[in-house]
């Protein structure tokens, strides 16, 4: 479906999504400055070995997985499970974290998996005030959620400019309750 936005809502327990180690509750930082956010992260990933499963999200694979690789951005990466996905499909992606924890994470699964140097770009920015530089063929942006301010409408607003002409965008997001 080229040009098109792909949404998928997803809610704890369905396929694709691992909850393992992780949950919403007990959150309470509403209020938290945007600057903080690197090191909230940072404690939250440093607090455990692993934060997420290693796979990739299944709406991806099931949305993407037919697709011809280009160029894809990977909106709040983590530890890289969607980028190492889609690079060992032949995309040269660019993943970005403000979690330095995370991007290194990510970069060290890239090499367990063998995904060859240059295929992923891993940058380290807090896409509140981060810009891309370019267009994507695939931007993806899953379950890019936060439990501190985040302006994550203007952040999808800005991902929405970073697809190439005839590309995609993908926002998997919680369903409302």
């Amino acid at each position: 479906m080229p040009g098109e936005a792909h949404e998928a809502a997803a809610t704890a327990g369905r396929p694709g999504h691992d909850h393992a180690g992780h949950d919403h509750a007990g959150h309470d930082h509403a209020g938290t400055a945007v600057g903080d956010a690197a090191a909230f992260w940072d404690e939250r990933y440093g607090s455990r070995e692993r934060m997420w499963s290693g796979r990739p999200n299944q709406p991806l694979v099931d949305l993407v997985g037919h697709l011809a690789p280009g160029r894809a951005l990977d909106l709040g990466c983590g530890e890289g499970a969607d980028c190492v996905w889609l690079a060992s499909r032949g995309w040269t992606v660019t993943g970005v974290d403000v979690s330095a924890t995370a991007v290194e994470r990510a970069a060290e699964h890239a090499a367990r998996r063998g995904v060859p140097d240059g295929r992923v770009t891993w940058v380290r920015a807090d896409l509140a005030s981060w810009e891309p530089a370019a267009t994507f063929d695939l931007v993806s942006a899953c379950f890019l959620h936060s439990p501190i301010d985040f302006p994550r409408s203007a952040v999808l607003r800005r991902a929405a400019g970073a697809v190439a002409r005839g590309g995609h965008l993908l926002v998997v997001s919680h369903a409302e309750a």
